[in-house]
């Protein structure tokens, strides 16, 4: 389901041809993949859900990235649950059960004024002439960024230490530097990465929330001569 849902024409396949698929195939091998398994677990109704709520054309539209011409970054489905998360605990918090017409109310009385401050700050409407500071996700991605810019080794390095330095009886602790070691030795592998185009076949770069991956950023600072951000 993960992979299938990160998929997109755009992206190549992690093959070594990186082969692109069009929107018929990759919806046609999602809805493959789920009716297998569901044939081979004997779930006929967990299948019923998954292809009327899902699967079906006019519901694949809704969700999948393979649907639209663009790859799109932000998730459809989140930020639903993510309005409505903010809705029900700070503006419904004190009510059971509401009415639909108080919950209309509210939605116009509080919900449209913050959407429309944060439009407006988006935009560059508020606050003019003073510097703004970069919001959150303009602070992880710079982050990610820098993380990425850096070599393998030092990032591996990096995360021995931090491994290292905590105590000796941390849960899975042994495990976790075992792995380490065990990516220290692995052959590094070689994918398709069009800077043009921005994409990359390498397994990160598709569920990234930022579509952003070490090898684009990487080729991105060549190209910049590695100017600061």
């Amino acid at each position: 389901f993960r992979i299938r849902f990160h998929q997109h024409p755009e992206i190549p396949m992690a093959d070594e041809n990186g082969t692109f698929l069009s929107a018929e195939e990759i919806h046609y091998g999602a809805v493959q993949d789920m009716y297998r398994y569901c044939f081979e677990n004997d779930l006929a109704q967990v299948w019923a859900y998954m292809w009327n709520r899902w699967y079906t054309p006019k519901q694949w539209c809704l969700w999948a990235r393979a649907a639209c011409d663009a790859i799109p970054r932000l998730k459809t489905t989140m930020i639903v649950e993510s309005l409505w998360k903010h809705l029900k605990h700070r503006d419904l918090a004190q009510f059971n059960c509401p009415r639909l017409d108080l919950v209309t109310h509210l939605i116009i009385t509080n919900v449209f004024p913050r959407v429309s401050r944060t439009l407006a700050y988006v935009r560059g409407q508020r606050r003019i002439g003073r510097p703004k500071e970069l919001a959150a996700w303009q602070v992880d991605i710079k982050a990610m960024w820098l993380d990425m810019s850096r070599s393998d080794d030092h990032r591996l390095t990096e995360k021995q230490l931090k491994v290292l330095r905590s105590a000796r009886n941390t849960k899975g602790r042994t495990e976790r530097l075992e792995l380490l070691e065990a990516e220290e030795g692995r052959e590094r592998g070689t994918y398709h990465t069009d800077i043009e185009r921005w994409t990359c076949n390498c397994p990160s770069f598709a569920p990234n929330r930022f579509l952003i991956c070490k090898h684009l950023v990487r080729e991105a600072n060549k190209r910049l001569k590695d100017s600061p951000l």
